[in-house]
């Protein structure tokens, strides 16, 4: 089973640059979880594949 953390979680995590928790806080939805591989991917999409 794989850790989901909340958007809270995420968007305070140290896991992520500054610019990446801003793009998390912004596109993630409070009342679900995510998983570290799925906040990554939203991250990507957002940046076009950068």
């Amino acid at each position: 089973m794989t850790n989901s953390f909340s958007k809270a979680s995420l968007v305070d995590s140290k896991t992520f640059k500054p610019i990446e928790r801003d793009i998390l806080s912004m596109k993630l939805v409070d009342s679900k979880m995510y998983t570290i591989s799925e906040a990554k991917k939203i991250i990507k999409a957002f940046k076009g594949g950068i």
